[in-house]
């Protein structure tokens, strides 16, 4: 079932609802009151009788006649009978089947007494009088009060049926209009392609439910088209950092079965072609790292710790045993007396690994000795590392962090364009941000924050 036939169902079960409850409650207070007429008329009846047979001898003529003239405009199918204490009938219009001494027993004990039994309605009094104690019961039906019950009951049903008709009509038709902007949704999501992430609706989204999920909507086709633009650089440049070495060691190996060499010969091309099935294990082993990163597979050990000194001194221990001594300067700040400060949650070796891609990044552009720092202030703690290279571009500084992409001026510098990918994914993971701060040929510095 669609929404809208859903909703339509659900307006006109509501509708419904209310209808019954209110005719209901029309039905039955109109059922009460008639029922308290009609018993109103039976006592008037029992009355009537009591004056007639028993206060005949204390009442005028006049009185008399009109008593008379009131009691012979019979009920339907009434039926008057007068008892006195010995259960006798002293007086009955018809006999009275039903008047057990049970009954008149319970008319002595209450006075009065109105009951119903089927379609047939019953009065009981209970009359002192100078010639005794007597009980009046007074029973008929009330053929036009039914009927015009009758008549309320199929009024009520039609009434019911043809509001609830017209609801769902009308419940539909109000349901195609508030769905419309979903439908225009609907139609505009199905035109939505690989080459066209957007949706394209016209005009601003209104401010309510239905804009809220088209913008949500809108911003999450935007993440996927970013995310499929990022997907095409990368399989487009992973393609060709693959292909560099694969074809430099084809072409080699090739060269060196084109004829017979010497033993000497064929150790270098061997020595060639391991330097470039190394750089290949590299640009692997850091694409399959970015990936276990970019799929969310990485996960901070449970209860794993990095001490934040201890992993800056020993990337820079490492940086040094790889670049030279005079290549790496400290710079320290102030430190806490308390060590367990600088511990927060984490993963030692891919915070070690990080900081390791970014010191080896300013070695390798830049001549001069590149500076390391580590500041601690109260609440975080903060690495920079700073160098004077060649520095980045501005329209390549906001592209750096993307996988594979090389600056305009690093071509001529070895490298794959993954490490501060990477770092930027491992820095992420433990809730640090970094900033990078760059001039062409002045240098550049990268700082890492870290709250604590």
């Amino acid at each position: 079932m669609t929404i809208r036939n859903r909703l339509a169902v659900q307006f006109t079960l509501l509708v419904g609802l209310l209808l019954s409850a209110g005719l209901g409650t029309v039905y039955y207070l109109s059922w009460q009151n008639a029922h308290k007429l009609y018993e109103q008329r039976l006592r008037e009846r029992a009355y009537t009788a009591a004056t007639l047979f028993l206060e005949a001898d204390e009442q005028s003529p006049a009185s008399i006649d009109r008593a008379r003239t009131r009691f012979q405009r019979n009920l339907n199918e009434e039926v008057v009978s007068i008892y006195d204490d010995q259960g006798r009938a002293r007086f009955g219009t018809a006999a009275g089947e039903g008047f057990t001494p049970a009954l008149l027993a319970q008319v002595r004990r209450t006075s009065y007494l109105s009951r119903r039994h089927g379609e047939e309605q019953l009065v009981g009094i209970y009359y002192p009088d100078n010639q005794g104690n007597f009980c009046i019961l007074v029973t008929a039906i009330d053929h036009a009060g039914q009927a015009r019950l009758a008549y309320l009951r199929l009024v009520s049903g039609g009434v019911l049926l043809i509001s609830m008709l017209l609801s769902f009509v009308v419940g539909r038709w109000f349901a195609r209009g508030a769905l419309a902007p979903i439908s225009q949704l609907v139609h505009q999501a199905q035109r939505v392609g690989a080459s066209d992430l957007q949706l394209n609706l016209p005009g601003p989204p209104p401010p309510d439910e239905l804009g809220e999920l088209s913008a949500t909507l809108d911003l999450m086709l935007q993440r996927l088209k970013h995310s499929f633009e990022q997907q095409q650089s990368f399989i487009n440049n992973a393609s060709h950092e693959l292909r560099t070495p694969l074809t430099s060691m084809i072409g080699e190996l090739e060269i060196a079965l084109t004829r017979p060499r010497s033993a000497e010969a064929y150790a270098d091309t061997l020595r060639s072609a391991l330097a470039e099935a190394q750089k290949l294990k590299e640009i692997i082993s850091r694409l399959l790292q970015l990936a276990q990163l970019g799929a969310g597979e990485a996960r901070l050990p449970v209860g794993g710790t990095v001490r934040l000194d201890e992993v800056f001194f020993e990337a820079c221990e490492e940086a040094t045993l790889l670049q030279g001594a005079d290549r790496i300067r400290l710079v320290l700040g102030d430190l806490p007396d308390d060590a367990t400060r600088l511990a927060v949650p984490g993963d030692r070796h891919l915070f070690r690994l990080a900081l390791g891609n970014l010191i080896d990044n300013a070695c390798k552009f830049s001549q001069e000795p590149v500076v390391c720092s580590l500041l601690y202030e109260p609440g975080r703690v903060t690495f920079s590392i700073a160098d004077h290279g060649i520095g980045i571009a501005p329209a390549d500084l906001a592209h750096v962090r993307q996988t594979f992409f090389r600056a305009s001026n690093a071509h001529g510098f070895r490298g794959y364009g993954v490490g501060l990918a990477l770092a930027t994914n491992i820095f992420s993971l433990h809730g640090a941000t970094l900033a990078i701060e760059s001039e062409l040929q002045k240098g550049t510095t990268m700082r890492v924050v870290l709250a604590v």
